[in-house]
């Protein structure tokens, strides 16, 4: 009788630095922020700010996703750095990274 394999997930983070050199305030760079946050969360991922938040020009978002293939977790990365370079902001630099959640390799000592 074989073993069938238990769950395990591919899980993928994007990391950004945005730059918003038009907004001098919080409140002038919010639209653009809520428009790339929106359209991430509508491919499927979780977003948040990361910092800094005192800064008007700048912002720091991360954005996770998770699939059951490592090929698909790489597409949604894909497309989530397609959707940076379409906002408004100026994208500084997007760093990404992919694992492999396999619970059943963990050591169980």
């Amino acid at each position: 009788m074989r073993d069938t394999p238990g769950p395990k997930a591919w899980t993928g983070i994007l990391l950004a630095d945005l730059r918003f050199p038009g907004a001098h305030t919080l409140k002038e760079r919010r639209g653009d922020l809520v428009s790339i946050r929106d359209r991430l969360r509508g491919l499927g991922f979780s977003v948040a700010q990361t910092g800094p938040p005192d800064l008007p020009g700048r912002a720091w978002l991360a954005a996770s996703c998770t699939a059951g293939t490592g090929g698909a977790v790489e597409a949604l990365l894909a497309r989530a750095e397609s959707v940076m370079l379409e906002g408004c902001a100026e994208v500084a630099s997007v760093e990404t990274g992919i694992c492999l959640f396999d619970p059943s390799t963990e050591d169980g000592s």
